[in-house]
């Protein structure tokens, strides 16, 4: 059966569009259920992970137990713990999905073949780690600087699909704080509470 690369991965990575056919076989496609764990904590990532429909959530358990959420991902969106995939060392971080989600897979050794065959694939792939770094950053340096309240509200601004789609504990370890302080944010500011 066919798999079609999704538009917005066709702009972002146009040598895969342009050489899908050949390629395709290579990326496996997966539909799993909520909270799969895809990547554990301390495995090695051997999988690049293109959603095509659902989300995941790329987090770890402090050395006190509590959770803390990096990033929240997406359709169209690739996503490994990436030092993990690239130096092939056991991953800091791990990977679980939020909801049903359908994935195109693509194994470390598919991607070594992939990129040595068409080395622009991997400059594009750097190309978009760069711009996921440097927006990861921003957010680590506007979640110092600001107040709760603040990092609600620029959650709200820049990324209102989270509300939507993530529960309420998961948002609050991705903004750093507990679902109860959370909770009473979202009164003072009258919004509704997302799905628990």
């Amino acid at each position: 059966m066919a798999i079609e690369l999704p538009a917005y991965l066709r702009a972002k990575f146009p040598e895969l569009a342009a050489h899908w056919t050949s390629v395709q076989s290579k990326f496996k496609t997966a539909s799993i259920p909520a909270q799969t764990t895809l990547l554990a904590a301390g495995d090695v990532a051997t999988n690049l992970y293109l959603i095509v429909q659902g989300s995941l959530r790329m987090w770890r358990t402090t050395a006190s137990g509590r959770d803390i959420t990096f990033q929240f991902f997406f359709e169209n969106q690739p996503v490994a713990s990436f030092e993990s995939f690239y130096l092939q060392r056991p991953s800091e971080s791990a990977i679980t999905s939020l909801e049903p989600t359908t994935l195109l897979v693509l194994s470390r050794t598919d991607f070594d073949a992939l990129r040595q065959t068409y080395p622009e694939f991997e400059t594009s792939l750097n190309r978009w780690l760069c711009e996921r770094f440097m927006a990861y950053r921003q957010r680590v340096y506007t979640q110092l600087q600001s107040t709760p309240t603040g990092r609600y509200q620029a959650l709200v601004a820049d990324n209102p699909e989270v509300l939507d789609r993530v529960p309420l504990n998961e948002i609050a370890t991705y903004l750093g704080m507990t679902p109860v302080s959370l909770s009473r944010i979202r009164s003072r500011l009258g919004r509704e509470t997302p799905p628990e």
